[in-house]
Formats: structure tokens, sequence, C-alpha cells
């Protein structure tokens, strides 16, 4: 079985009455279809002048209260950035005026008095500049050397016999380290 489709509704077709169109016109009832169309055309062209005319009284009233509201705005707008502002207010005027009224707020905020000039701070020249800093010295009172030199030499000890053992036997400092503080920790 194939299924079978029902073509769409045909729209009701609406029948025109032209006598009605041509009482409506103030045509005789024996007027021809050409009379009737020429008419037609002629309102249809007055109509359209008419509109013409309101879209440029539209335009010129817009232009008009732009241009008042810009002229208010005179304080904050400048020339350079005039044409901006104009696009703004012919795109959505109610942004724009509030945008330009808060601009006109920050601008009417009073200002911090500019502070005082501080005398100009001291300068201290850099380290190296100055004269020599003089350090006391201390002298040894006692033949014995201090605990953290006798580290230090320890320690020079050790560093130096890993450099003769890695000269002696070819092996890697590290290794010739560990056996030279192993002999110090026999000692």
């Amino acid at each position: 079985m194939e299924p079978t489709a029902t073509p769409p509704a045909a729209p009701a077709k609406q029948t025109v009455d032209l006598e009605q169109i041509k009482t409506m016109v103030d045509l005789p009832a024996t007027a021809s279809d050409v009379e009737l169309i020429t008419v037609l055309v002629n309102i249809i062209a007055s109509l359209q002048e008419k509109y013409e005319g309101l879209l440029a009284d539209a335009v010129e009233m817009e232009d008009r209260v732009t241009n008042r509201d810009l002229a208010d705005f005179a304080d904050v707008i400048d020339e350079k950035s005039l044409p901006f502002w104009k696009e703004q207010m012919l795109t959505n005027r109610a942004a724009a005026v509030e945008a330009l009224t808060s601009i006109r707020e920050k601008a009417a905020q009073p200002k911090p008095p500019p502070a005082t000039p501080e005398a100009e701070p001291v300068r201290i020249p850099l380290r190296n500049r100055l004269a020599p800093l003089v350090r006391p010295t201390f002298e040894r009172t006692s033949a014995e050397p201090a605990a953290s030199e006798r580290v230090n030499t320890v320690a020079a000890q050790i560093r130096n016999r890993a450099h003769e053992i890695q000269k002696s036997e070819k092996v890697p400092f590290i290794v010739a380290f560990a056996r030279a503080e192993k002999q110090f920790n026999k000692e």
C-alpha cells in the first residue's frame, strides 16, 4: 500500500467587490478597470509623498533633539568625540545620556588638593662612597686556634688529601674525597 498524501487545503479565495471599491474612491459604477487602477495608483503616490514628508519631519525632529542633548553636555563632550556621542544618542539615547551624566558627575567631584611638597629626602650615598669604616680588630690572647678555625683547617686538609688521591690513583674526586675523609676520621 502506498501512503496517500492529502494536498494542503487551498486558501479561501477572497472575492474583491469592484463596485464597492469604485464607490470608496468616488468613481461611478460604470468606470472601467483602467480608470480604477489609475485612481488607485494616484492614491498610492499621494500616500508615498505624505510618508516621505513625515519621515523627513521625524528625522529633522530627531536631529533637533539630539543636538539639544549634545548642547546640554557641551561641558563634557569635546569636538573630537562629538560624532561618536551623536551616533550614541541616535542609537540608544537613554544609555548615552546616562553615560554622559556619570562622566559629568565624575568631572564635578572635587579633586584632592595637591600634597604640599615635602622637604627633599636626605640622600644617603652608597656604601662605597662613604669614608672607610673603622672596624675593631681583636687580638688573640691564646696560641690555640678557635674552634671554627680548627674545622676549617680539617676541611682544607681533607680537600687537599682528596686532590692528592685523585691525581695519584686517577679516580673521580668524589671517590677520592670519601677515601680522604675516612683517613682523617680514623686519626
